[in-house]
């Protein structure tokens, strides 16, 4: 099996030596490392990993806009969050910003290489500590009934499939439709809701009680 591909970015040195020393002990190569927010752009760009581990905290560029550049100019990079920061307004605009997993650096190690086989394999990951301040958050506003009126019958029971992890394919089968109507039926939910990624459609499913966190 071929290893995951990462970059680090992070202005702490010492953080990153460390990192890098305990990601390739657990076979995973490190292709990269930058001190602030344009060199992650310049090297992610250059390097293409398979994901980019970065802090929201960057000199000259924040981790948060990084992300949202790299979602237009490199989305077939996933993106990890790892910072001190839990307030649920970095959160959310995190995930707004194409981020698909948010670790807190006080229990890295702990979770990181989860986190990492999470995203590798096309999944979401929201750390422990952090998992009670983002369900507070979107189950803080009820609005289900918005989505009630914004999608069919069916385009709701596919957000769901969706939400639950289930490809086109799946779907397919489990409803007993062809492929192009699923995936016709992705696209029209994605369109109504303003959704632009399986990430955004999963938070969403959360926030509407569609699916349980």
């Amino acid at each position: 099996m071929d290893k995951i591909r990462i970059l680090l970015a992070d202005d702490h040195k010492i953080l990153r030596q460390s990192l890098v020393s305990y990601l390739t002990q657990k076979n995973i190569e490190v292709v990269g490392e930058a001190a602030d927010g344009h060199e992650t752009l310049r090297e992610t760009i250059r390097l293409l990993p398979d994901i980019v581990i970065l802090d929201i905290s960057l000199p000259l560029l924040n981790g948060l806009d990084v992300a949202a550049h790299l979602k237009c100019e490199a989305p077939g990079v996933k993106v990890i969050i790892l910072t001190m920061h839990k307030n649920e307004e970095f959160i959310r605009k995190a995930f707004q910003a194409g981020v698909v997993a948010y670790l807190l650096k006080d229990n890295a190690l702990e979770e990181l290489l989860n986190a990492i086989e999470v995203v590798s394999e096309g999944g979401v990951y929201i750390s422990s500590k952090i998992s009670s301040i983002v369900v507070s958050g979107f189950l803080g506003n009820d609005t289900r009934n918005v989505v009630s009126e914004l999608v069919s019958s069916r385009e709701r029971e596919i957000l769901q499939l969706l939400a639950e992890g289930l490809s086109n394919k799946d779907i397919a089968n489990s409803l007993n439709l062809s492929l192009k109507t699923v995936e016709t039926h992705r696209g029209n939910i994605m369109r109504k809701l303003g959704l632009h990624s399986i990430a955004d459609l999963v938070l969403y499913a959360i926030r509407n009680h569609i699916i349980e966190a």
